[in-house]
């Protein structure tokens, strides 16, 4: 199968390898024997011996005999490089010539309508509509003409287009020709419209100019009588004025004597103050004395006590002793003189040790009481420093408390000082501002012709915008007061592009836009345009059209709004350029070919049609933008305003700055004598502090003394017991024999009851008279001589005690005289102040006479200063819309374009010597205005309002026309253009016509090719399905048809094939079983092999899903059509299909050759 599909042209990627190389066979071979004739071979060039793959090409034969005996031999030859070699009849030919060749005897290689591959039957029958078209177009041979086909077709649809296209814009010009005749006659009535409308544009400004003449004179005439009761107000103010000044001077004296007598009272309190420290301090030291002096008289009476109690002590002593002295004769006392002399021979040093030691501890404690009495009147003295030092500490807390609320008091008034200043500072500052900003929104408004009214209708507009934003939420204005041009240049443009929409109101919702307008019907509030921003479709921008030209920029680019309300804006504007010329825009419309709306600065518009419209605006809607800045200065000068009323209202009402002056000297005055007395007191506690210390560190230093001296005391003590103890074991030796004989128990039991008695009676005599009398007397001398310095001290502080309160008695008398003088001046001070402020009353009211005036005078000036700045204003208006005013003398060229506010407006009012005030200089600009165009009627009883109803008037109905006057210019252009459009018109239709002829040619013969075949196919079909499926249970067979999805040109749509069998009921082709599919596909197969049948039909294994009877039916319907002249190659492994042939014929492998050989079997010499 590969070896005929291969001579036939096929190419590799239907075969069974990837590439042509891949087919030759490189297996070994036995033997090399010359090739002898045959179907197929294959060579070695090189010569080589046997070995394994050294095959370099393979060819194939066939050999063809056709219906006139005549033989055709074809072969295809490969090489392992991949390259193929066609013969014809052993010529070498190219694969056209060889293709050709087959076509000549029906062999359609594209088609395949030769042969049949394995498993490609059943794909056969279930291919798609569209596949079953694109091979019977191959069948028919209509595919070569698809090329044409398409060619011709895309050419019809260019002549087609371009000739509607022409067809379209002829219409279009036509339309255009008939527009700007009927819009000639309109615009002829809108010129002269627009001239009654500029006459009264003109009278309306000569009004204006007369009556602002007329003002002018008015008020300068007010001005100079006013001037004329000026001089005499200003000479009564003078007076007022010196009676003041006297008034101030009489009562600044008085004020200065009260200072001074407070001064004084100050100073004498300071001294006053300062002696009452020296007062307390003698007290104490009085008190001090007294102390002393009492304690030196206790002291005394102790003393003399004590020696009474001596005295009485020695006199009870011999008394007792008397009592138990013990009697002994004269042997017992020799014997105890004798022992007593041997006993005082032991010992010796230690009774002269012991004797030492007792004069010591009675030199030590005589020391230590001393040092005692000193230390208990230091602590003494201690105290009384520290109860005076809490005394001054309370007295210096007070002062420091007085002070910080005399300084509280004293920040606090200066505060309310500075405050008051600083808010009537401020209050004045704002309102120089307000009065400046004021004057320059003024001057704004009167530039920006404010006087104008508005139409009824606009007013209308506004309030029911205005009542829709107040009951319904969302809506946020309309186009125009929420966007605005980005410089003024652009305002006209901008009111074009934004056509009828710029009036219309922007919402939020779909239904809030329902609310307003139901609620406008209501009220039969007029009519107006929504834009709900939740709903509004708006296009994208296209970017190309920022940059497309120089001088050309999209409209969006050139307004600026709120993010909120963007979306409506773009949907307003779309994607409209403005352009600086018109051309620019010529350029962009015209020459670029762009459908865009295109408007230039002038207002001119090129559609996107191409239609021009234009000249000068008639709806001045540009002014909408200039409204709404004179709405914003009309309400930042009604803020203003309210800003002055409102600082007026908060100047301070409070304390005059006189009062709080004179309160701040007052506390400064208390507060100097306050932080003097606190100085001195700090000295006092400074005073103390060091004497304290002085004290404390006296008993320091007695501290450690005493106790050296108690410690040595104790030590004397505790040595003289010691001793003592050793001199009595030595006694008690001796007075052994002794003491058992008088029964004691020792000596010295016997020398207390007898011999003490007398000794000690004799030492204490003698005792006191030395140590005891002598101390007596010693402490009572020294607590004389205490007794007597204090009383003398006493004495002296009492002196000096009384000398101070005299002096403080004094001091207080002359602070009390003062005081009362100072009262009799603070009198004399409140009848100067009350004068002062009578004087001050009628000055003021004399001065607010005057301002009046001034004030009067003022706004005259500021009358005519605002009637001339409207004057100029006026002349400059006409002078940008070039109204010719009637001039007597001057020219408009005289007036600035731009208002020299410093040379008209702010300049000072000068007065004159006799207190007058100037007339203000305006300027006239040299001009002088004929106003003989204004009758009498007209100045009397005209106004500006009649005359803007009028302007209103005629506004409207030019506003209604709308016309294009360069309709007559443009007419002739059109029909220039419409000759030249026609001829282009008439070429397109004939090229179209020609198009379209040589369409339906290729149409027609594809259309021949196609039906031809299809025709023949679907007569057959039905017969060959049924010879394939008839049989002795259904004689008739199966049934099978084709369908066209497109009966006009059926090539462009599908085929539907349907084949019923034979007693079943219809189904799909899926439906199908394998070898119902298998009958169905071969019918079909057989069908398209009968128009144009190729000499041979090759059939691989078609039978392989086929039961024994229907192999059978096939076996039979080939039978019955092979002839000489058509030829069945059937490939099958059943032998109910090859039993039936002619003959058998075997393909095997020559190994000698290494090539193909057949065997053939002739079956018609058996019978059947």
């Amino acid at each position: 199968m590969d070896a005929i599909s291969f001579v036939l042209g096929v190419k590799s990627a239907q075969l069974r390898s990837s590439q042509l190389k891949d087919l030759v066979y490189r297996g070994r071979r036995l033997g090399r024997t010359d090739v002898e004739e045959g179907s197929a071979a294959e060579e070695d060039d090189d010569g080589e011996g046997e070995g394994e793959g050294t095959a370099k090409k393979a060819w194939v034969l066939a050999v063809y005999q056709d219906a006139d005996a005549k033989e055709w031999k074809f072969q295809r030859t490969i090489s392992t490089t991949g390259a193929s070699e066609y013969r014809l009849n052993d010529k070498v030919v190219t694969y056209s010539a060889y293709n050709a060749a087959l076509i000549s005897h029906n062999i359609l290689v594209k088609a395949k309508n030769f042969l049949v591959f394995q498993g490609d039957v059943e794909q056969v029958a279930s291919q798609s509509p569209l596949a079953l078209s694109r091979l019977i177009e191959q069948i028919s041979g209509s595919l070569e003409l698809a090329a044409e086909y398409e060619k011709a077709k895309d050419a019809q649809e260019r002549a087609t287009e371009n000739a509607t296209f022409n067809f379209t814009k002829r219409r279009g010009i036509a339309g255009e020709i008939k527009q700007y005749k009927e819009q000639k006659g309109e615009a002829e009535r809108f010129e002269s419209l627009c001239a009654d409308k500029d006459d009264l544009i003109l009278k309306r400004n000569l009004f204006k100019l007369f009556k602002i003449e007329e003002s002018i004179e008015d008020n300068s005439r007010n001005i100079v009588n006013k001037n004329k009761e000026l001089a005499g107000l200003r000479e009564e103010q003078r007076v007022h004025d010196k009676a003041l000044e006297a008034a101030r001077a009489e009562q600044a004296k008085v004020r200065s004597s009260v200072m001074q007598k407070e001064k004084n009272i100050k100073k004498a309190e300071k001294t006053l103050d300062a002696k009452r420290p020296d007062m307390v301090a003698i007290e104490a030291q009085i008190t001090h004395s007294t102390r002393k002096i009492n304690n030196a008289a206790k002291t005394r009476d102790e003393v003399a006590r004590n020696e009474q109690k001596l005295q009485h002590l020695a006199t009870e002593e011999q008394r007792k002793a008397a009592q138990h002295n013990m009697a002994l004769s004269e042997e017992g006392l020799e014997e105890y003189r004798k022992l007593k002399a041997s006993a005082n021979v032991l010992a010796i040093d230690e009774r002269q040790s012991l004797e030492r030691l007792n004069r010591d501890e009675k030199a030590t404690g005589r020391t230590a009481a001393q040092l005692t009495e000193r230390e208990k009147a230091l602590v003494e003295k201690k105290a009384a420093r520290n109860e005076e030092l809490n005394v001054q500490t309370q007295k210096k807390v007070e002062l420091e408390e007085k002070i910080a609320s005399l300084q509280a008091n004293l920040a606090r008034t200066r505060q309310d000082l500075n405050n008051q200043q600083s808010e009537k500072t401020r209050i004045s500052k704002l309102e120089a501002e307000a009065d400046e900003k004021l004057q320059g929104v003024y001057q704004q408004l009167l530039q920006a012709g404010v006087d104008r009214n508005e139409s009824e209708r606009e007013l209308r507009l506004k309030e029911t915008l205005a009542n829709l934003q107040r009951i319904f939420p969302g809506v946020r204005g309309r186009v125009v007061d929420l966007c605005k041009p980005i410089a003024r240049k652009y305002e006209t443009a901008m009111s074009v592009v934004l056509g009828r929409n710029i009036d219309a109101v922007v919402v939020d919702e779909e239904k809030t836009a329902i609310d307003c307008i139901e609620y406008m019907r209501n009220q039969r509030a007029g009519q107006a345009t929504f834009i709900p921003l939740d709903t509004i479709q708006v296009k994208p921008i296209n970017d190309k059209f920022r940059s497309f030209a120089k001088g050309a920029r999209l409209a969006v680019d050139v307004i600026v709004s709120e993010g909120a309300v963007e979306r409506a804006i773009h949907h307003a504007c779309g994607n409209a350029i403005v352009c600086d010329t018109m051309e620019v825009a010529r350029y962009v419309c015209y020459e670029k070919g762009q459908e865009v709306k295109a408007v230039t600065l002038e207002g001119t518009v090129i559609h996107k049609s191409g239609l021009i419209t234009g000249g000068r605006s008639t709806h001045n809607t540009s002014k909408k933008w200039d409204e709404k800045d004179v709405q914003g200065l009309m309400r930042v000068r009604d803020n203003l305003k309210a800003q002055l009323r409102e600082l007026a209202k908060q100047k301070p009402r409070g304390q005059t700055d006189e009062n709080l002056i004179a309160e701040i000297s007052r506390l400064e005055s208390a507060s100097t004598v306050a932080r003097d007395d606190l100085s001195a007191c700090k000295l006092r506690i400074t005073g103390l502090k060091d004497e304290l210390k002085h004290i404390d560190k006296e008993i320091k230093q007695i501290n450690p003394e005493l106790k050296k001296v108690q410690k040595s005391h104790a030590s004397c003590v505790e040595e003289i017991e010691k001793l003592t103890a050793i001199v009595n074991a030595a006694e008690d030796g001796i007075f052994k024999t002794f003491c058992k004989k008088i029964d004691v128990v020792h000596i010295r039991e016997y020398e207390e009851r007898q011999l003490k008695v007398a000794q000690e009676e004799s030492k204490a005599r003698v005792a006191f008279e030395k140590d005891g009398l002598t101390a007596a007397l010693e402490r009572l001398a020294s607590l004389e001589t205490v007794l007597t310095t204090e009383e003398a001290n006493l004495a002296k502080y009492d002196g000096q005690k009384t000398a101070v309160q005299d002096e403080i008695v004094a001091s207080e008398k002359a602070i009390e005289d003062l005081r009362k003088e100072l009262a009799e001046i603070q009198e004399t001070l409140e009848e100067k102040t009350k004068n002062v402020e009578a004087v001050k009353r009628t000055t003021a009211k004399a001065g607010k006479v005057l301002d009046l005036a001034l004030k009067e005078i003022a706004t005259w000036n500021d009358e005519i200063e605002k009637l001339a700045l409207e004057r100029s204003s006026i002349y400059r208006k006409c002078r940008l819309e070039e109204i010719q005013l009637p001039l007597l003398q001057g020219n408009l060229k005289n007036v600035p374009m731009e208002e020299n506010l410093r040379d008209e407006v702010a300049m000072d009012i000068d007065e004159n010597e006799d207190g007058t005030q100037q007339l203000k200089k305006v300027q006239d600009h040299g001009i002088e205005v004929d106003f003989e165009s204004l009758d009498e009627d007209t100045r009397e009883n005209g106004s500006v309002a009649d005359f803007d109803k009028d302007i209103a008037k005629l506004n409207a109905e030019i506003e209604r026309m709308a016309p294009n006057l360069k309709a007559i210019e443009r007419l002739e252009d059109v029909e220039t253009k419409l000759a030249e459009t026609e001829r282009e018109a008439e070429k397109a239709r004939k090229d179209s016509k020609t198009a379209r002829d040589e369409f339906q040619d290729v149409k027609r013969r594809r259309c021949e090719l196609f039906n031809k075949a299809y025709n023949h196919i679907s007569d057959c079909i039905d017969q060959v399905y049924k010879d394939l499926t008839k049989g002795k249970a259904s004689p008739m067979g199966g049934v099978a048809y084709l369908s066209l999805e497109d009966s006009e040109e059926p090539y462009n749509g599908g085929i539907k094939y349907h084949a019923m069998p034979p007693m079943k009921r219809f189904r799909d082709m899926e439906q199908l079983s394998g070898g119902e599919k298998t009958v169905a596909a071969l019918a079909l197969l057989f069908a398209i092999h009968s128009y144009q049948p190729a000499p041979f039909f090759v059939l691989d294994e078609v039978d392989a899903a086929l039961d024994n009877t229907n192999v059978a039916k096939i076996a039979n319907y080939i039978r019955a059509h092979a002839s000489d002249v058509f030829q069945f190659i059937v490939i099958s492994l059943k032998g109910s299909l090859y039993e039936r042939g002619n003959s058998l014929v075997g393909i095997y492998r020559d190994q000698e050759i290494n090539s193909s050989r057949t065997l053939t079997l002739d079956l018609t010499q058996y019978d059947e």
